[in-house]
């Protein structure tokens, strides 16, 4: 048996154990969507990749993943019309560019210079400043990065990206392209940060491969951007591309926090067929009390206990049609029932189908304790 299909069955295990504990329940209200095509000004509306509510201005803000493609670096301000029995609609209210300290805009991919593929937000709730994660590429030599900014786009310091998840490509260690950090979450209260890597690092072992699982990593940062826990999150294997040679990838999108020792975790995975590219989403309930601490400087060993997961969400629970690449995550504002809204938003990647938002009643807030 090989070393992750031993953390599988470990984390198999634990999961049984843990479900006579009760899942809080997402209740889709409804969905709404923007067109593929859709422009604001000069800039292509698309790879929507992260989302956090503004509840001062009530607007959303939504972070774009172009890599300076389809107009510069930027996030969307939206509004999302709805109440606890429907969804009215999605509309575009603004767009604002994001450059570096110093004032210089972030390169175009493929050029030279510091290129930024944001794949999440989120507002800070001590200071109300934004939070960016981004991935790097190792054969551009392009690192990772966290990003500051005032609300209205202006630079503001930010810690570098931890090391220890650092793009290195000049070793067979360190995050991967295009599986770097793809979730960032305040804690409840404020003073640290969750992140996620979307895939393993390299010395961890092999990314998620039709049939074999792998680990990502979750760290919990200070607003220094310095480790203070890390621990390893189980992804599922990936599902045989539909055709020869076709491509296939699953890894972390999103994560809350919901609790201490709790994440909201999107997991979504990706496969080529004959004629597309179809999704798999899955939205679980990740509990790391008793999961073991790692050490951010070494491989995971063989052994650790990596979190315990229970599957809230799944394809079966989407209308027929919706299963999508999402990516985006976000508590709303409170609904009649004095229920928590979530909503969870898909990253086109700039192909001609739409963005598509989707919308849910989560619960009293006692279910996410």
């Amino acid at each position: 048996m090989t070393f992750i299909r031993r953390l599988f069955a470990i984390s198999a295990a634990l999961l049984l154990t843990a479900c006579s504990t009760p899942s809080p329940n997402l209740r889709l209200i409804g969905t709404a969507q923007l067109a593929g095509d859709m422009r604001v000004g000069e800039t292509r509306v698309g790879g929507l990749s992260g989302i956090d509510y503004d509840s001062v201005t009530r607007q959303w803000l939504i972070i774009s993943d172009d890599r300076g493609v389809h107009g510069p670096t930027r996030f969307y301000r939206a509004r999302i019309d709805y109440d606890a029995q429907r969804v009215a609609g999605v509309q575009i209210t603004g767009m604002q560019p994001l450059v570096q300290a110093g004032g210089a805009p972030y390169a175009r991919r493929g050029e030279p210079g510091q290129v930024a593929d944001l794949e999440t937000l989120r507002i800070d709730p001590l200071e109300r400043s934004l939070w960016f994660a981004g991935e790097g590429d190792r054969a551009a030599r392009s690192p990772m990065l966290l990003a500051r900014t005032g609300m209205d786009g202006t630079p503001l310091s930010a810690p570098p990206f931890p090391a220890a998840l650092q793009i290195q490509p000049d070793a067979p260690a360190g995050g991967r392209s295009n599986a770097g950090p793809e979730g960032l979450s305040f804690s409840a209260d404020g003073q640290h940060l969750w992140l996620a890597m979307e895939g393993a690092l390299i010395q961890d072992g092999q990314a998620s491969a039709p049939g074999e699982g792998a680990l990502a990593r979750l760290s919990l940062l200070d607003r220094q951007g310095r480790i203070l826990a890390q621990y390893a999150y189980p992804l599922e294997p990936v599902l045989p591309p539909g055709r020869p040679g076709g491509y296939s990838e699953n890894g972390i999108a999103e994560i809350l926090a919901i609790g201490p020792h709790r994440l909201l975790v999107i997991e979504r995975a990706g496969r080529q067929t004959a004629q597309d590219f179809m999704f798999d989403v899955r939205v679980y309930d990740v509990d790391l009390q008793g999961a073991t601490a790692l050490d951010p400087d070494a491989p995971i060993a063989a052994g650790v206990r990596p979190a315990v997961k229970r599957q809230l969400l799944g394809n079966a629970q989407l209308p027929a049609g919706w299963s999508d690449n999402y990516e985006a995550m976000a508590w709303g504002p409170r609904l009649a029932n004095g229920h928590r809204s979530l909503v969870i938003a898909s990253d086109n990647n700039f192909r001609d189908g739409p963005s598509r938002f989707l919308v849910f009643d989560a619960g009293a807030d006692s279910a996410w304790r």
